[in-house]
C-alpha cells in the first residue's frame, strides 16, 4: 500500500514546497490526418473550426458555427437568401409591390415631415403648399418613402412655381397682343368713349361695377363688345368715329342717342307695362333705323 500512497504525497509535497505546477491545459483538438464523415461529424468549437482557413474561421459569423451540421446549416441559408430578390421584377403583382413599399412608407400621412424652405422660391408660397391636404395623403397613397418625399416635394414646388411663372409670361404676352389690336395708339380716347358708350347701354345700379374693372378686365370688355358696338350703331364708336348727315339733317350721332333713349324707357323693353306706349316707342324706333341705314348708305 506504501507503494500506492507514495507518489501521491510527494506530488503532494511537492506543490506544498512551493516546486511544483499545475498540470498543463488540454490542447486544442487536432484534426485527424485523414476526413471522414464519422470523424468530420465528431469535431466540435475550436476543433471543428481548425480544419477551415484562417480567414474565414476569424469571421465573427463563425462564432455560432461550432459543428459540420451548423456549418451545413449557415450556407444553406446563405444560398436561400442569395436565391431571393429583394425588389419586385417585372412579373411582381401589385400586391407585391405594395408589400415591398410598406417597409418604407409611414403609417400614416401625417408623419410626412416636408422642407419649409425651398431654395429660389418665396417662403409664403413653401408655406401654404405645405398647408394643403392633398400632398401628403398623395405621397402616402403612392406609398413614397419620406426620404423620396423629401427630394421630390422640393423639385414639385419649383416645377408648380414654373408652370405659373410661364402662364403668366404667356398670358401677359397674349394680353399685350390684345390691348395692342383694341387701342392702338388711341387708348385713353378708347377707354373713355367705351365706358360712356356701355353707361348708357347698362342699368344705372351696375355703374359701379363698370367703374370697379382693372385694366385687363375692362381691356377684355372692350374686345368683347367692340364688335357688336359697331354692328349696332353703324360707326366706331369706341374711337369717336361717326358719319355725318348731309344737308345738314341728324347725323349719326343723334339717331343713336334717340335710340339709346328708346331703349331706356321701361316700356320698351317690358310690353306688358305699357301696352299702347310699346307700341309706340316699336314705332319710332322702326323709324330712327330708318333714318340711320339711309345714313349709312350716303343718300
Amino acid at each position: 500500500m506504501l507503494t500506492k500512497i507514495f507518489p501521491f504525497m510527494k506530488l503532494f509535497f511537492s506543490f506544498a514546497d512551493g516546486d511544483g505546477a499545475p498540470p498543463p491545459a488540454t490542447p486544442p483538438a487536432t484534426p485527424p490526418a485523414t476526413i471522414t464523415a464519422e470523424s468530420l461529424g465528431a469535431l466540435q468549437g475550436d476543433g471543428f473550426r481548425a480544419i477551415l482557413p484562417k480567414e474565414f474561421a476569424a469571421k465573427p459569423y463563425m462564432k455560432d458555427v461550432n459543428t459540420f451540421g451548423d456549418f451545413v446549416k449557415k450556407f444553406d441559408g446563405a444560398q436561400t437568401l442569395l436565391g431571393q430578390r429583394t425588389t419586385p421584377d417585372d412579373k411582381a403583382t401589385p400586391e407585391q409591390w405594395k408589400e415591398f413599399h410598406s417597409k418604407t412608407t409611414p403609417k400614416t400621412a401625417d408623419e410626412y415631415k416636408l422642407p419649409t424652405a425651398v431654395d429660389g422660391l418665396d417662403p409664403e408660397f413653401v408655406k401654404k403648399a405645405g398647408e394643403a391636404k392633398w400632398i401628403k395623403p398623395l405621397f402616402h397613397a403612392a406609398q413614397i418613402s419620406p426620404y423620396q418625399a423629401n427630394i421630390l416635394y422640393p423639385e414639385f414646388l419649383k416645377m408648380i412655381k414654373a408652370a405659373e411663372a410661364a402662364e403668366k409670361k404667356s398670358s401677359d404676352e397674349a394680353f399685350a397682343k390684345l390691348s395692342s389690336d383694341v387701342f392702338k395708339d388711341q387708348k385713353d380716347v378708347v377707354v373713355t368713349n367705351a365706358k360712356k358708350f356701355m353707361a348708357t347701354h347698362i342699368p344705372a345700379e351696375m355703374q359701379p361695377m363698370l367703374d370697379s374693372l382693372d385694366e385687363k378686365q375692362l381691356t377684355l370688355l372692350i374686345a368683347m363688345t367692340d364688335g357688336m358696338a359697331k354692328k349696332f350703331t353703324g360707326e366706331d364708336p369706341f374711337r369717336g368715329i361717326g358719319g355725318g348727315a348731309p344737308g345738314g339733317g341728324e347725323n349719326k350721332d343723334q339717331l343713336v342717342a334717340q335710340m339709346q333713349a328708346i331703349q331706356r324707357d321701361p316700356c320698351y323693353s317690358d310690353p306688358f307695362k305699357d301696352r299702347p306706349k310699346h307700341a309706340e316707342l316699336q314705332a319710332k324706333m322702326e323709324v330712327i333705323r330708318g333714318k340711320l341705314k339711309k345714313l349709312q348708305a350716303g343718300s
